[in-house]
């Protein structure tokens, strides 16, 4: 036992110096990232917080290599960088994992004779569960608010298309819009894009476009699409913009009745196996006096 500690002890202070050696190690920028940082066009949370990013900077050059099943496009629509999500789900795995060493200390308390297996097997999965768990629920909430940004493209495109029959430019009617409704943050995010589009001296047609590729939403590349034939050949656009949101429209509906029938047939599975439990509870007794008798 006196040996398994001294090498989990040295094994504990290689990490630390380890880490100790990232973090005071200075690199010089990479060029690429640089350049990206300075592209007012892209959108990056900020991190203010000189302590949080000192924790970053011994934390990430780990969390890197680890795998993660989270698109980007998800990321880019929470508004979340990657690095911060490595380190979010590095807490909620080592929050999991911490009941293990717990685990440990209970078992040693009342003296089971419990070896190591059984709480380094919970840590284990408490570091598994933490980290596949958060990442499904980033996937969750990134599908939720690619379903409310859809919804909000119903009003958005009708509101361009009247703005472009009642006479304004196909740039005014873009971004006029998402500065009126501006209350919920669907529209928020296209009026951001659309100003991050117009300082860097694009049309506001590029912007969606780009913001579409970004947050993998289809539906913005289309609007794109059918601004830009508007704006560089003048194209009657109004009824392409009516009929593009009824069929959006149309489409969340359907999503809506069949997600609406999936949750129906959850909810029935239950409500017939407690039927089974109890028929099975009523005719048991019944069933093993007969067997009984016979």
């Amino acid at each position: 036992m006196n040996g398994v500690l001294a090498l989990v002890g040295g094994g504990l202070m290689g990490v630390a110096l380890a880490l100790a050696l990232v973090a005071g190690n200075r690199r010089h920028p990479v060029l690429v990232d640089a350049l990206a940082a300075l592209d007012e066009r892209s959108y990056r949370p900020n991190d203010t917080d000189s302590e949080e990013r000192a924790r970053r900077r011994i934390l990430l050059p780990l969390l890197r290599r680890l795998p993660v099943d989270v698109p980007s496009a998800d990321l880019e629509l929470l508004g979340l960088g990657r690095d911060r999500f490595l380190v979010t789900a590095a807490g909620s795995a080592a929050s999991l994992a911490a009941a293990g060493p717990v685990l440990a200390a209970v078992l040693t308390l009342l003296g089971t004779g419990v070896g190591v297996v059984v709480p380094v097997g919970v840590t284990l999965v408490g570091l598994l569960v933490g980290w596949t768990g958060h990442a499904h629920r980033v996937r969750d909430r990134a599908d939720d608010a690619r379903d409310q940004l859809r919804s909000a493209l119903v009003a958005y495109l009708q509101q361009v298309s009247l703005l472009r029959r009642g006479g304004a430019g196909v740039s005014t009617a873009l971004t006029v819009p998402g500065r009126l409704l501006a209350e919920s943050w669907p529209m928020r995010r296209l009026r951001d894009e659309l100003e991050l589009a117009e300082r860097a001296g694009d049309m506001p047609w590029d912007g969606l476009r780009r913001f579409g590729e970004r947050i993998d939403i289809d539906e913005l590349t289309d609007l794109s699409a059918i601004a830009a034939t508007a704006g560089q050949d003048g194209a009657a656009v109004v009824g392409t913009l009516l009929a593009r949101a009824e069929s959006l429209r149309d489409e969340l509906l359907a999503d809506e009745h069949t997600e609406a029938n999936r949750a129906s047939g959850q909810m029935s599975t239950p409500g017939a196996l407690q039927v089974f439990l109890i028929a099975a509870w009523v005719l048991f007794p019944a069933g093993t006096a007969l067997l009984t008798t016979v």
